[in-house]
Parts: C-alpha cells; sequence; structure tokens
C-alpha cells in the first residue's frame, strides 16, 4: 500500500516536473522529508545533503534556534505542507518547544539544551506518519560555568576615561567556552552602590561575546575612592538568560574628575553621581509660603562629588517672588544646604550657578509643582457698578493663599454678606469648587459704597470683602411707614430695624413715610400724594398729604390704647403697594372718667363719646346689665379702679341697681325699665364726684321671645368637644335674664333633614340668667343642625351648622366578599379605617400583605376614600387551603382569614360539590368534596347518563371519607376495571348511613372531557 502511494506520488511529481519544464523556479515534488537545519547550517536545495555550513557548539541552559524544513526528494521547500511538526532530542533533559504547524512548509523552533555532551535533534510529522523523522547533525553542547576578566594591572582609573579589558567564557575545568556568544551585561560595582559603565562607542553595558571571548574599551562614571589602597570598585559580568553564570574582576579605584558643575537637589531627588542624570526622583510638590531645603553640590563631569569652596546662588526664573535663605553662599566641602520659599503657584524652576569661577556649569532644576497652602482668606474680582437692586450681576469668589493664589483643592460652602444688612443679597450660602465659585448675586440693598464679604465655617472664620460699588434703588414698588424706635434698613427683608418706642395716648409724635423699591430702598424724586389710616379710628393725623422728594416726615397722635396700626397708601398710582407700620403700644393716660355701656355698645376709646355700636331695645320689667368702665380722659379703660359708681335714668319707675364698688376699673350692674320709648341711663363717680360721668340711652318695649342657638366652631371632630348656646331673647336680641327654662335639643343632618346618626353628649339643661353654654360631643360624622326647645312655650332655636368629621383612625375592619372563595376564583378584600365611633377616616394610607397561602393579592386602592374604605382584588389557588391577609393603616393593622375551599365552609350537611367540572383524564383528576353531619359509612357510587355503574368506593365511619364535616374524595376518571371512562355526563351518588339510619343521599353532575 505504501509503495503504491509512494509510487502514485511519483507519478503525479513527474507530471508536475513536465508541466513545469520552462518555468523558473522550478516548482518543488511531492513531500517527502524532513530536514532540520542547527546555527551554523544552511539549506541547499537541489545538494546531495541539501545544506551546506557546520553546526556552531551551543550552551548548556542558553536557547537556540532550529529551522524545520518540509522537503521534497531533492530538498526543495514544500511550501504548501502546513503539518503539525513535534520536536525531540537525543538530550533527555532538553527544554523542547509544543508541537506546532509548519508554514508555507517551514518553521523555526526555539531549543534549549541542558547537558554537555554531543546531540541531535529530531523532527515527527505528527499529521502524516509516513513521513520519516528528520534529524539534525550532531551539536557540541557546552556548559558556562562563570567569566573570567583579564588582571587588572593599573589599580587607579578615573571616571569618564576608557580602560581596556577581556572576558573569557569559561566551563567548570577553566576551559573556553568557544560556543558562547553572549550577550553578557557588564555593571559596576562599587561602594556606594552599582555605578554606570558603558561599552565604548555603543552607550550600552552590554558585550557580544565571539568564541567565548570579549576584548575591548570599557568606560566607568561612578567614582570610589574608599579604599585608595585595596580599591572597592569592581567590574561585574552575567548572563542576561542565566545570571547564575557571571563573574567578577580584580578591585581597583575610580577617582572624580575635575570640579566642573554645581548639582542643585531638590526635595524628592536624591544625589546618585556617575548617573546620567546625576540623581534619582523627581521634586515634590511644593506649598506657597512654605520654605524647603535645597542642596547644592560641587560636581565633575558625571556628578561625582568633589571639594570647593566658591560661592554659590540659587535664584529662581519662573517666580519673581521666591526667596533664598540666604542669598548666596559659600559651599563647604563641597557642599551647601539654602532655604527656598515659593510664591507663586503653577510650575517654577531653581538655578543655581557659581558665582566665584564663571566657567563652572550650572543646573537649572526640574519643573517643581507649587500649590497653594491652606486657604488664608477670600478675594472678589473686581465688581464694575452702578448696580441696580433687584438685577443678578456675576461674582467670582475664589478662595486663596497668603500669596493670592487660588487654593484649587478647596471644596466647602462659604457665607456671603453685604454691608447693606442680613439677607440683603441672595444667595446667602455658596459652595466653592476647585477653590472658586462664580454665580449669579441679586444686591437688594441700595448704597453708595456697597461690598461683599465672604467667610467660611471655620472658627475664626477665614474672611475677604470685594470692591465698594453703587447699588442704585429699583422702581417705585410701595410705600414703607418708619415709626420712632425704628430705622430704615433697605435690602433686608422687613427693610427697617428696631423696635417702635411706646407712645402715650394723646401725644403727638412723627413717623416717616417712605416712597421704596421692592427692597425697602428709598426712591428719591417721587412726589405723590399719600392717605393715611390707623387701627385707632380716632388717631390724630392728615388724611392725605404728599411726599417730597420720596418721603415725608407725618405728626401724629393715637388715642387708643394697646397695639395700634398706620397705613400708608398711595392715591395716585393705584399699583403701588400699600404698608402698615409695625404695631406700637399706645399707654393710656390716669383715671378721669367712667362711661356707661348698654347692652350692644362697645368702648371706642378717642371717640367724642367713648363708646360704639348700638344699644339693644330692652323688654318692659325685665332686667338687662349695663357694664361701667374707668377710663383715661380719651375713654381707654384703665385698671385697678375701685371707686363706687352709681346709675340714674330718666325712667322714674326704673329698678335701678344699688351703687357698687367697681373691680380692676369695671362693674357690671343689672337693672329694669318700666315705661316704654328711649330712656337714659347715666352714670357718675361717688368716691370722687369729680370724676366726669357719662350718658347712654336704651329703648324700651314690650314684645314676645324666643329661643336663639349657635354652635363654635363650625368643624369638630367626632368625640372633641364643641360649644352649644342657647339664649331667651326678645324681637332685638336683648337676653332676657329672668327666663331660665329647662331646654331640650335633638340634632337633625343639615343635608337631608333626617334625624342625626350619633349621638350627642348633652340633651338636656336648664338656663341660667336667661343663657347657657354647654360642651357637646357628637360621635357619627356628618352635618348638624341643632334644634333647641325649653318648656316655657318660647319659640324654638335652630343652630347654624356644624359639620362633624372623622376622628383620628383608630382601627382597621377587613371583610371579603364572598366571605369564602373557590379555587381560582376572585375576591374583593374591603378594608375600613375607622375611628372610635366606626365613622370611615378618608385620606388613609392603606398596604396590603399576603401573611401565608399561595392566592394573588393585588390592591385597588393605596389610600382609603371618603368612607373610609380601600379595597384588593384577592386570587385563589387552585386547591383549598386558607390565606391569612392583613391590611394595615400606619400603626393600625388587622388579618383576616380567607377559607379557599371546594364546599362551603358554612354550608350544612349533605352539601357536594366537585373541582375542575368538567375534568380531563387521565391528565387531570377530580375532587370530589362533601360535607356529612356525623360520622357516617360513605358509598361513592358513579354512573353514566344510562345508569350504568362506572365506580363504587366505600368508605368507614369515622375514617378519611366518612369523618363528619367536609371529606374529599379524588376520582381519576378510571372505571372499576382501571380504564378510562369516554367522554360524557355522569352522576356521583354519595349516600351516608350512620347511626342505623341513612343521613344524606347526595347527587352530582361531572362532566368527563377527553
Amino acid at each position: 500500500m505504501r509503495q503504491a502511494l509512494r509510487a502514485a506520488r511519483g507519478g503525479a511529481w513527474f507530471a508536475l516536473f513536465l508541466t513545469a519544464l520552462g518555468a523558473s523556479p522550478a516548482l518543488a515534488g511531492p513531500y517527502t522529508r524532513l530536514q532540520v537545519l542547527l546555527p551554523g547550517e544552511t539549506a541547499a536545495p537541489g545538494t546531495t545533503g541539501g545544506k551546506t555550513g557546520s553546526p556552531r557548539a551551543q550552551v548548556a541552559g542558553i536557547p537556540f534556534d532550529v529551522t524545520i524544513r518540509a522537503c521534497d526528494n531533492t530538498w526543495t521547500t514544500v511550501s504548501s505542507v502546513t503539518n503539525s511538526i513535534q520536536i525531540t532530542s537525543s538530550d533527555a533533559s532538553a527544554t523542547l518547544p509544543d508541537p506546532a504547524q509548519l508554514q508555507a512548509g517551514a518553521r523555526t523552533f526555539t531549543v534549549t539544551m541542558n547537558a554537555a555532551g554531543s546531540f541531535n535533534v529530531l523532527a515527527h510529522d505528527q499529521t502524516d506518519n509516513t513521513i520519516p523523522d528528520g534529524t539534525s547533525a550532531a551539536v557540541t553542547v557546552q556548559v558556562l560555568a562563570r567569566f573570567e576578566f583579564a588582571g587588572i594591572a593599573q589599580k587607579h582609573k578615573y571616571a569618564g576615561v576608557q580602560d581596556g579589558t577581556t572576558i573569557w567564557a569559561r566551563d567548570p575545568n577553566g576551559n573556553t567556552v568557544t560556543g558562547y556568544t553572549g550577550p553578557a551585561i557588564l555593571r559596576e560595582i562599587t561602594s556606594y552602590g552599582d555605578g554606570r559603565i558603558e561599552v565604548s562607542g555603543t552607550g550600552s553595558a552590554a558585550v557580544t561575546f565571539a568564541n567565548g571571548t570579549w576584548t575591548g574599551n570599557v568606560t566607568m562614571y561612578r567614582a570610589d575612592e574608599t579604599s585608595i589602597n585595596r580599591g572597592n570598585v569592581n567590574m561585574y559580568a552575567y548572563d542576561p538568560l542565566q545570571p547564575s553564570k557571571d563573574g567578577t574582576s580584580d578591585p581597583f579605584i575610580v577617582h572624580p574628575g575635575a570640579y566642573s558643575r554645581v548639582q542643585l537637589i531638590v526635595p524628592g531627588e536624591t544625589p546618585l553621581p556617575g548617573s546620567v542624570s546625576g540623581k534619582t526622583g523627581s521634586p515634590a510638590t511644593q506649598a506657597v509660603g512654605t520654605g524647603f531645603a535645597a542642596g547644592v553640590y560641587s560636581t565633575d563631569a558625571y556628578w561625582n562629588p568633589v571639594p570647593s569652596s566658591d560661592v554659590v546662588r540659587i535664584i529662581s526664573a519662573t517666580d519673581p517672588i521666591e526667596t533664598v535663605s540666604p542669598s548666596s553662599g559659600a559651599l563647604s566641602s563641597g557642599f551647601r544646604q539654602f532655604t527656598v520659599t515659593l510664591n507663586t503657584a503653577g510650575t517654577q524652576t531653581l538655578t543655581v550657578s557659581d558665582l566665584t569661577n564663571g566657567s563652572i556649569t550650572g543646573m537649572t532644576s526640574p519643573p517643581i509643582q507649587v500649590i497653594p497652602a491652606g486657604v488664608d482668606h477670600f478675594a472678589f474680582n473686581t465688581i464694575t457698578g452702578p448696580l441696580t437692586a433687584g438685577v443678578p450681576v456675576s461674582v467670582t469668589v475664589r478662595a486663596v493663599d497668603s500669596g493670592g493664589n487660588t487654593v484649587t483643592n478647596y471644596a466647602a460652602d462659604a457665607i456671603l454678606a453685604a454691608n447693606t444688612g442680613t439677607g440683603s443679597i441672595t444667595p446667602s450660602q455658596i459652595t466653592l469648587t476647585a477653590g472658586t465659585w462664580t454665580g449669579l448675586v441679586t444686591f437688594k440693598g441700595a448704597g453708595g459704597a456697597v461690598a461683599l464679604t465672604c467667610a467660611d465655617y471655620s472658627a475664626p472664620p477665614k474672611i475677604g470683602t470685594s470692591n465698594s460699588f453703587v447699588v442704585n434703588p429699583g422702581p417705585f414698588y410701595g410705600m414703607q411707614v418708619i415709626l420712632p424706635g425704628e430705622a430704615a434698613m433697605g435690602g433686608t427683608a422687613t427693610g427697617k430695624s428696631g423696635t417702635p418706642s411706646d407712645q402715650t395716648a394723646g401725644t403727638q409724635f412723627t413717623l416717616t413715610v417712605r416712597a421704596v423699591d421692592q427692597f425697602w430702598n428709598l426712591v428719591p424724586g417721587v412726589s405723590d400724594r399719600i392717605g393715611l389710616a390707623s387701627t385707632d379710628s380716632f388717631a390724630w393725623m392728615p388724611a392725605e398729604t404728599t411726599l417730597v422728594n420720596g418721603q415725608i416726615l407725618v405728626p401724629t397722635r393715637l388715642h387708643k390704647s394697646g397695639y395700634q396700626t398706620i397705613t400708608a397708601t398711595d392715591l395716585d398710582q393705584g399699583s403701588i403697594q400699600a404698608n402698615s407700620s409695625s404695631p406700637v403700644r399706645v399707654i393710656g393716660g390716669s383715671f378721669s372718667r367712667v362711661l356707661i355701656l348698654a347692652p350692644g355698645e362697645f368702648p371706642a376709646p378717642g371717640s367724642a363719646t367713648g363708646r360704639g355700636g348700638t344699644a339693644t331695645d330692652q323688654s318692659i320689667n325685665y332686667a338687662f346689665t349695663v357694664t361701667v368702665l374707668a377710663t383715661d380722659p380719651w375713654w381707654n379703660p384703665v385698671g385697678g379702679v375701685t371707686d363706687v359708681v352709681r346709675i340714674t335714668s330718666g325712667d322714674p319707675l326704673a329698678q335701678l341697681p344699688p351703687d357698687e364698688a367697681m373691680v380692676d376699673g369695671r362693674a357690671e350692674m343689672t337693672m329694669r325699665l318700666s315705661t316704654g320709648g328711649f330712656q337714659q341711663i347715666s352714670v357718675s363717680d361717688v368716691t370722687n364726684p369729680s370724676k366726669t360721668g357719662s350718658m347712654t340711652q336704651v329703648r324700651a318695649i314690650s314684645s314676645g321671645f324666643h329661643l336663639e342657638a349657635s354652635v363654635a366652631p363650625s368643624t369638630a371632630a367626632a368625640g372633641d368637644y364643641f360649644t352649644l348656646t342657647v339664649k331667651v331673647t326678645n324681637d332685638a336680641g336683648s337676653v332676657i335674664q329672668e327666663i331660665n327654662s329647662f331646654v331640650t335639643v335633638e340634632v337633625q343632618n343639615a343635608s337631608d333633614g333626617l334625624p342625626g346618626r350619633g349621638t350627642l353628649l348633652t340633651t338636656q339643661f336648664q338656663l341660667l340668667q336667661g343663657q347657657r353654654a354647654v360642651s357637646e360631643t357628637y360621635t357619627f360624622a356628618e352635618p348638624i343642625l341643632i334644634i333647641a326647645r325649653d318648656d316655657a312655650g318660647n319659640a324654638p332655636a335652630t343652630s347654624n351648622v356644624i359639620t362633624i368629621t372623622p376622628g383620628p383612625p383608630s382601627a382597621v375592619r377587613l371583610s371579603s366578599d364572598p366571605s369564602w372563595v373557590g379555587g381560582n376564583k376572585h375576591a374583593t378584600l374591603r378594608a375600613w379605617v375607622v375611628d372610635d365611633y366606626e365613622n370611615g377616616v378618608p385620606d388613609q394610607p392603606v398596604t396590603w400583605n399576603l401573611l401565608s397561602g399561595t392566592g394573588t393579592l393585588t390592591p385597588i386602592d393605596n389610600l382609603t376614600g371618603a368612607s373610609g374604605e380601600a379595597r384588593a382584588d384577592f386570587l385563589s389557588p387552585r386547591q383549598p387551603e386558607t390565606d391569612r391577609i392583613r391590611a394595615s393603616s400606619n400603626a393600625l393593622s388587622r388579618d383576616l382569614d380567607l377559607v379557599v375551599a371546594f364546599v362551603d365552609p358554612n354550608a350544612s350537611g349533605g352539601t357536594a360539590t366537585n373541582y375542575p367540572n368538567p375534568f380531563h383524564p387521565p391528565g387531570e383528576p377530580t375532587t370530589i368534596a362533601y360535607k356529612i353531619n356525623d360520622d357516617a359509612t360513605v358509598t361513592i357510587r358513579i354512573f353514566t347518563q344510562s345508569g350504568d355503574l362506572v365506580l363504587r368506593e366505600e368508605f368507614a365511619s369515622g375514617a378519611a371519607g366518612g369523618r363528619a364535616g367536609l371529606n374529599e374524595f379524588p376520582w381519576d376518571g378510571r372505571n372499576g376495571k382501571g380504564q378510562v371512562v369516554s367522554s360524557g355526563g355522569y352522576i356521583a351518588l354519595i349516600e351516608a348511613q350512620g347511626q342505623g339510619s341513612t343521613l344524606h343521599v347526595i347527587r352530582r353532575k361531572i362532566a368527563v372531557v377527553r
């Protein structure tokens, strides 16, 4: 078979050869062999051996490449072959690559020999086992043990000066490893650590061996004179692939060069003599205004320290306000330290120079990041005026350090304020981000030298103040009234400061009326007419005046004691806002008059008669009460007076009260008039006749009486107290004090006139001096009227309407409609949130939870409605169970156990059902559920519609199926022979026999659908 395949391949190759005649280059023949090329060998297609050259010796542990080629019989590469190749070796310890596919008929693999000797590398085609393994020529493998440096003849060497040396690669026996071609890495070892070394002409520390030897010049840059006799510097070489293969030269000394440059070292940097830059690290960030140490060294050209006492100086070309201490100074043993303070945030550099010898090279530091120090104060960008009150303007505030640099990492709240008063700007709090806040500020206070202040919340606070600028008032907006004791403060919330000074009744004082903008700033140039009014209707002041350049001073007298206000209104412009003054306390004068008031009258200090209102008519021969007050000259009541007063009347038949002493300047005195018509009633001071008396007039009438009823307030919660007042009055509304009848009250719904559905606390009481106020409660939430009747035959009274609202929630009521559910049925759950009187409380939150069971609970309402009800839908599971449902409102809750059953749990014995109906056997059974009144022997028989018996089951008394209560029997739709019945209607007959008699005979129709 293999010979036939090869013959076929040969024929195919020959055909291809004939086809390709005349073409250049010639096409390869069939793939027949693998070639392994070692380093030193080159492919030579068409030759007998297929390659030229000799394998170079290799070193154990160092990888080398081999090339695998898929070839025809002439060693020509067959580029179409992509078979997977496995590499093996006669060195059992060799490190070999994973198998990989050829690409265009060839691939290079990396191999590492790990033992000394002569070995072969083999290539095996894993894809085509008919291809013989390719075998390399023998490769000699040597062992590298160490490197050896030529002996040091001259121990004194100099930094930066070339020095020749030779290095050999040696095996364990000291023989040169001729197969080693490097590279090796050189290092300069000093007592300070590694120094910089370069192979001359390469700028690198790597050397490449040839036949195990390297000879050349090296330059070392790190000086080390610590051991001047023996030397503490060595050259060191190692194989980068096998760092343990190394070697060290004899010790020697490296001297520094001549002083040629000054070196500057700042915090964050460390000197590194001999290196390219002379140091390591990066400058540390510095804070504005904070000093730091900078060191200056005298060095050779390669940064090796050398002694010097030259004078050096540090300056900064980038920070014009930096400070250096001292400003300059002499080196001591080649070193000097300076204290540098940078004062400008940003990127700054320092430069050092030699002031003694100008030929010495100076140095500039890398950029030093200078950040603002901690916040010292706040700064404002210039605010350009004039501004207008109420018109926003852009303002920028910066948190800055002592040098005025923005502290970019500052992020905090701060307070803005203006010198026009608290609250006279918006916003009053700002938040700085990255040390800056820019936003619109609205100035409300006008002035010629307005300034902003910004302060943080620290203690003590950091503060900054803006420039001063002009803020003009806005347009004329309203009036302002300023009383003695107050000062105008435009831009603030109230527009003024201070508290009005107390005024004495009848004593003149001066108030100020101003035209202002919407922020209470005076608007000059306004000359409108102004109207004035007061809560003291008898105040002495002009009813009208005219502003002069936006304001006017008004002489004023107030007479009514207590707190009074004065209002200014613009009479020329209706759109201008009126303004009322702050309440000013008016203090009455001393006792000088006695004032008499009939029912219906009230004190009116400052008026001519001292009284207001109209005396109500009084019924002849029925008592009424007059009030006597001690007053000042302006009829203001005066307390503390105990003088005896006397009542007289123009009615010769009047029944007058006896003289009576006032209590705290007041007396209530009862009298009767007996003569019809208007009658004068006077009062005089018996104790001190010099006190001026007074007189009023009452009309005596003869008319019928009736009841009056009223309730207050107009709304009350169920169970809360409200006041019911009932009194007997005449037609003029005067209370008839002698009628103390017995009163009965009843409740009527104000909307439909039906009797109230709640309970009134008190339904009967007796009047006292013709009237009575009682505290009532009512329990039902509805609008009600109260009807009052008495036993004296007076016309009944109907009160005003009072609306009774639900009280606070006290309970949750929960129910289900229906009260139980069958399988996979819906029920509506209703929760009522009620008060103590079962009134539904509206607008209460309700949450629904299914505590147990597998039904589905879906809220319909989340708040109670007008009746206090909220609803949820319940979908029952398909099988019987009991689901517990909770309705909660705030801290109140109620649970309900909802029964899911096939038979009504409340049904009596003799009830039966089945579920599902119809059902689909044999995949789903139906459950026949029935209730019996007592334990009984139960027989279940299932018939066809034509009366044929299908199945008979019997259950013993007291056992499952024969127990009192609910029983269940699952029917799988099979007959007594185990066969599934046909589709159609069936009748289940359930008979229960107990105590020798038939308890129940129950029939149930069942539908089967297959």
